[in-house]
């Protein structure tokens, strides 16, 4: 009786928790210190993948990019790979970074708005025939870039 019951809580306290989880969360969520970034200036980026793991959706690694949208895009300005991370083991991946504020990109197009794109690799499925399947998931992020003021 005792391990029926323990099952059907435990059963009810996972459904519990992976309703807690929203769908867009399930590649992680990104949070950036200080926004707007200031060029020259140490940026903070925490990735949550929690609830990315809860969904069978653990990340293998990850990638982030700095980009201007396409429908801002002229074309002109390539995305800005800036770090790719192995997956962390707890969850949530905290790093810093600066950006150079002499990349042509920031001096020719000082107004050009701009996102953090965060890619989540995980293994979606593996098998001895055809090895690991993987899939990449990306959240976006709108950040404001601005240059430090003397």
């Amino acid at each position: 009786m005792f391990s029926m019951t323990f099952l059907a809580l435990s059963a009810l306290v996972g459904s519990a928790l992976a309703q807690g989880c929203p769908e867009a969360a399930r590649f992680g969520t990104l949070k950036i210190s200080p926004n707007p970034i200031v060029l020259g200036q140490e940026v903070t980026f925490e990735g949550n993948f929690t609830c990315a793991r809860e969904k069978g959706l653990a990340p293998v690694y990850t990638d982030y990019w700095l980009t201007v949208p396409e429908a801002n895009n002229s074309g002109f300005q390539p995305p800005i790979y800036f770090a790719r991370r192995d997956a962390p083991a707890n969850g949530v991946d905290t790093f810093t970074v600066t950006f150079d504020p002499a990349y042509s990109g920031f001096v020719h197009y000082p107004d050009a708005v701009y996102q953090i794109t965060l890619a989540s690799t995980s293994v979606v499925g593996e098998s001895e025939t055809y090895g690991k399947t993987l899939a990449t998931g990306e959240v976006f992020y709108g950040v404001d870039v601005v240059k430090a003021s003397n």
